[in-house]
Parts: C-alpha cells; sequence; structure tokens
C-alpha cells in the first residue's frame, strides 16, 4: 500500500501578518523541518501566493527550504488561481492565465514545474478540466466529499472528460479532514484526536490513499503539528507523490464529478454551488458585480501598456475571493484589504479620457439600478434603491467609504416618538433623475409614505462635487392636518479603516448619546483623510462604532466593521407647510506627514 500525504493553506489575501506568522512558527516549521529531516518522507504541498510572496518578504529561509525540498525529490507543489481566486468564478479565457502565472512562479522559484491543480476550498467546476491540458497540468486534487450529498463520491483517481478533453483527478480521504474539522472545531480534544488519527492511518488499505490535512484549521491549536509524524510513523515507508505514483501505475476508473463545493474548508448551508450562493447573499453578489463591471471596463479601456499591466495587477488580487467568499466576504479586515485594489482600479479608469466606467449599473442582480459618477477626486454609486450612495471611493487615497452591507450613507427613516417605531426607507425604491448632461445633479422622489395616516413627501437633492456631497433632504406635509410626534433620521454608515471619534464642532467626542451640533468632524493624526459633515441647521446626532465577529486561523475574532451616525431632528409642520435639511459631506486627504500609519486589516 502506498500513500500520499499533503498539507494545504488557504490564508485569503489580506490577512494580517499575525496570521502568517503564528502559521508558520505552529504548523509550517515543525512539519517542513519534520520532512527534511527524514529523506524517505515525500510531502504534496500547497499555499496561496500571497503567502509564498509574504515569506519571500520576511523569512526567505522557508522558501529556501521549499526550494531544497523539491530539488531532492520530497516535494511536488500544487498550483492554483494566482492568490487563489475561485477559477469557476473568472471567465473561461482568464482561468488558464491565472494558473499559468501561478505555475511560472512556482517553477521559477522552486526549481520545478507543477503537475496537479488545487481548487480553492475545493469549489469545482467541470469546464476546469478542458483547461488541464492547456495548462500543462496532469491532474485535479481535491476531496472526495460532496456537502449537497454529505457523502464521499469516489475514493480513488478517475479519469474525467468534459468538452472533449480528458483529466485525471485524484480524490483525498475525508474522514482525515473530518477529524481535522471537528479538532478545530472544539469537538474532539488534542488527545482524541490524534487517537482518532492513528486508528484510520492503521486501517488504510488498497493501492493508494491520498491525505491531505488543512493547516489553517490546525494553526492556533497547540500541540496539532504532531499529527504529521503521527501519520507518517503509522502509515509507514511507502510515502510517495502523484507525479510518482502515476509513473508506476495505469488508471483505468472513469467518473463525472458534478459542479460543487468538497471537503470540509467552508460551509455553503444549502446552496448547491457557489454561483447560488453568491446569488443568494446581496452583499456577495454585489461585490462580484463590482468586479465584473470593472473588468469589462478595462477592457474597453485604451490606456497606456503600464497602465494596463498596473490594473491586470490589481485585478489579480482584487479576485482573490476576499470580496466574495463565505467568512471571507463577511470579515471586514479582509474585505477592506481587497476593496482598495477595486477603488485603485475605478481611480485610473475615472481618469481616462471619456470615462470607461458605465453611468449606471446593476450589480446586484436585482432590477433597480445605480447611477455611477466618476470625477477627479471621488467615484459615487447613487443607489434608487433608498436613494443612498453605497459605494463613494476617495480616488486621493483609494478608499470606499460607504458601508454597503450597512445601509450606505444618507438613508432615511422616521421614528415615532411615542413609541419609538421607526419606519426605514432603505429598501424602498426611489424615483431617481439625473438634473444635468454631465450627471451630477440628481433628484430623487421617495415612494407614497403616511406618517400617522398623514401623508408626507419626501425628496432627495444629490450634489456632487469634487471633494464634496451635497444632499438636500426636504419633507412636506401634504394633508390639512398639522403633522407632529416624528422624528426625520438620516443614517451613514461608514465604513472607517479603524475607529476614530467623531467630534462636533467644539471638539467634544459624539457617542451613542445624542448631541445637538451642526458641524462634525472625524479627524485623526493616523488617518488617511479627513471627513467633516455640516448641516444647515442644528440637529441631534448619535455616533455608534459596530463590530462583527469573523473566523480567522487565530480563531474567532471581533473586529471593527463601520461607524453609524445618525442625524436626528424633530417634525412639525403644518397643513402643507414643508421643512428642508442640507447636510454636507467633505472628504479631504491628509498631508503625508501626518499619515502616521496605513490602515490596520487586522484591528
Amino acid at each position: 500500500m502506498q500513500y500520499i500525504l499533503g498539507a494545504y493553506s488557504q490564508l485569503p489575501f489580506g490577512s494580517s501578518s499575525e496570521e502568517y506568522e503564528v502559521l508558520l512558527s505552529s504548523q509550517l516549521k515543525p512539519l517542513l523541518t519534520t520532512v527534511y529531516q527524514n529523506p524517505g518522507y515525500k510531502l504534496l504541498f500547497h499555499l496561496s501566493a500571497s503567502e509564498y510572496e509574504y515569506y519571500e518578504a520576511n523569512h526567505p529561509e522557508i522558501n529556501m527550504l521549499i526550494c531544497d525540498l523539491c530539488r531532492k525529490g520530497q516535494m511536488e507543489i500544487l498550483s492554483s488561481g494566482y492568490y487563489d481566486v475561485v477559477l469557476s468564478l473568472l471567465p473561461a479565457h482568464e482561468r488558464s492565465a491565472h494558473v499559468e502565472k501561478t505555475t511560472t512562479y512556482i517553477r521559477k522559484r522552486f526549481t520545478k514545474k507543477p503537475k496537479g491543480l488545487w481548487c480553492y476550498n475545493q469549489i469545482f467546476t467541470p469546464s476546469l478540466i478542458p483547461m488541464m491540458s492547456v495548462s500543462g497540468l496532469d491532474y485535479i486534487l481535491i476531496s472526495s466529499y460532496n456537502q449537497m450529498v454529505n457523502g464521499q463520491l469516489m475514493n480513488k483517481p478517475f479519469y474525467m472528460d468534459e468538452m472533449g478533453k480528458t483529466s485525471l483527478v485524484i480524490p483525498f480521504d475525508d474522514r482525515f479532514s473530518r477529524e481535522t474539522y471537528d479538532f478545530s472545531r472544539g469537538i474532539s480534544s488534542l488527545d482524541k484526536y490524534l487517537a482518532d488519527m492513528e486508528k484510520l492511518a492503521l486501517g488504510v488499505s488498497g493501492l493508494i490513499n491520498t491525505i491531505m490535512i488543512n493547516l489553517d484549521q490546525l494553526a492556533p491549536l497547540e500541540g496539532s503539528n504532531a499529527v504529521f509524524p503521527l501519520l507518517y510513523s503509522k502509515l509507514g515507508a511507502n510515502s510517495t507523490l502523484p507525479s510518482i505514483f502515476l509513473s508506476q501505475n495505469e488508471v483505468k476508473r472513469s467518473f463525472y464529478l458534478p459542479a460543487g463545493v468538497y471537503g470540509r474548508d467552508i460551509s455553503m448551508g444549502k446552496a448547491l454551488s457557489i454561483n447560488q450562493y453568491i446569488l443568494e447573499n446581496p452583499v456577495l453578489s454585489r461585490n462580484l458585480g463590482i468586479l465584473n463591471l470593472l473588468r469589462e471596463a478595462m477592457r474597453e479601456c485604451k490606456k497606456n501598456t503600464d497602465e494596463r499591466k498596473n490594473m491586470e495587477k490589481l485585478f489579480l488580487k482584487a479576485s482573490a475571493c476576499g470580496l466574495y467568499i463565505p467568512e471571507q466576504g463577511m470579515s471586514p479586515a479582509i474585505r477592506r484589504v481587497s476593496n482598495r485594489c477595486l477603488c485603485e482600479i475605478e481611480s485610473i479608469l475615472a481618469k481616462t479620457q471619456g470615462s470607461m466606467i458605465p453611468q449606471m449599473a446593476y450589480l446586484d442582480f436585482a432590477k433597480h439600478g445605480e447611477y455611477i459618477v466618476a470625477g477627479k477626486t471621488n467615484v459615487c454609486y447613487l443607489n434608487t434603491k433608498g436613494a443612498v450612495i453605497s459605494r463613494l471611493n476617495m480616488s486621493t487615497v483609494s478608499y470606499d467609504m460607504a458601508m454597503h452591507t450597512g445601509e450606505g450613507l444618507f438613508a432615511d427613516s422616521f421614528i415615532d416618538c411615542s413609541t419609538g417605531k421607526e419606519t426605514s426607507l432603505s429598501s424602498k425604491i426611489y424615483e431617481v433623475t439625473p438634473l444635468d448632461k454631465r450627471r451630477v445633479d440628481f433628484f430623487a422622489k421617495a415612494p407614497a409614505l403616511e406618517l400617522g395616516k398623514i401623508p408626507v413627501n419626501i425628496t432627495k437633492r444629490f450634489k456632487f462635487r469634487q471633494s464634496t456631497v451635497m444632499v438636500e433632504v426636504e419633507i412636506e406635509n401634504l394633508d390639512n392636518s398639522r403633522l407632529d410626534g416624528f422624528e426625520y433620521c438620516c443614517t451613514l454608515d461608514l465604513a472607517l479603516p479603524k475607529a476614530y471619534d467623531v467630534k462636533d464642532g467644539d471638539g467634544a467626542v459624539i457617542s451613542e448619546s445624542p448631541v445637538e451640533t451642526n458641524m462634525l468632524a472625524i479627524a485623526d493624526r493616523t488617518a488617511p483623510f479627513s471627513i467633516s459633515i455640516a448641516l444647515s441647521e442644528a440637529s441631534f446626532v448619535s455616533s455608534e462604532n459596530y463590530e462583527q465577529k469573523v473566523r480567522t486561523c487565530l480563531g474567532d475574532k471581533s473586529v471593527y466593521e463601520y461607524t453609524q451616525l445618525k442625524i436626528r431632528r424633530r417634525l412639525s409642520l403644518e397643513p402643507l407647510q414643508d421643512t428642508r435639511l442640507t447636510i454636507g459631506l467633505r472628504m479631504e486627504k491628509r498631508k503625508e506627514k501626518n499619515n502616521d500609519t496605513s490602515e490596520q486589516s487586522s484591528t
């Protein structure tokens, strides 16, 4: 009996240095040292490109050790999409380019050309089969466990045909992955985990057995690095690699592996595919929509060669799953880093002659559209749903200030003062009309609304200027009765790099307790930009920071997500009377000498 033992890590692009360091000290160093000290041990291996780049810059000895193991024939490295992109979500003509870039990097850095393909988070589609021969790869490695059927489909290597092309698929044993997953979730203790893995190893039989261990799941768990010496010792000296096994044995089986999410790296719930999961999740579908919109715009762009190459590099990072993968796409830290790449692409496209960014887009596969205003210093997305600014890219610092997983900027709602009940209009479709040919002034009218059975009309006028957004809100009482007992509330969800203090005109910090003011400022010497908000009338303003619990390789952590500002004004309108409130949001880049720290993705 021969066996293939492998290890893989998929830390997403944008992970913190702490995560890379913990993975290195707790898993990579002990594992690579064990293999190096035992010439008979062989290891199938996969890291993401961002991990290789980090260790090359900060721990070059690790990449040197990997290179040495490849030269000795003890290690085989798997290729993948660069920065571990989900290949099935890319246009067909881009998939082979992504894989070829990864393959070339590995070949040049580690002297051996990869022979196999790793699917990020084991998201598989049969359309990858025709790509294999173009990419010069011999096999695909993926788990045998399919989440949809809750079982293993095939546990031995087989050939698969798709569109007249054939490729070899090597599934690995899910039993070992299941034990690792249970241990990482605290279902079993370290002693039980090692005992169960030993029992499975002693029971392995047959011509070949493939085992892959997720290092990210083990990274924060003390003592977990003992699992590899245990498996090597119990499975014996017949350790091999896929290329060696295939050169000595003939595979005759044929099987068809359907599209789906395999293994136990991520959970898709009841979704049958990654496409369905994204489509059913408004946040993830919108993220992917922005990526595809800018990809199409870049194809039409006639920028010079250097600028196109720069945008292509940014797309590699922006496509790195941080925006549209469960758990990662919901992580504020990962999302900010990936989104910054999109902001840089937007800024380049917006500055082209006759900007290639479309004037309107449908980003989340819904019927309502978003007007796009591409200026020299910012790019704004005005969503007809809620008449909110769903994206506000400050081009000078390449940063999106609107938290689109919340309500965006300038969301309307009304509060009944007697009951405290809030009626939000963020899900209502407004009638939005451009007022000028340059499309920098817009008029938005809300659908019919009643407050305490009194019909009211709410309209908004947006004025987009070089570094300022002006919003004029008008509320009109349409009835012959007096309107009283309600408050108008304008909500701004600001996705800042981290939590900053919001201060009023006198420099006092504004918190959850409302303060009456007509001037707000978010300015910190560590911030890359400053924000000031001016109100035409003094209103009550409150500020609250929100955090989100996310799962990382360091365990569950709470990280800053966004800052919510609420501007509230009491309504007291006579019959057929109206009232207005003007809100001005100004953004300015801070001088470099004051910009002491860069964005911290882990805080």
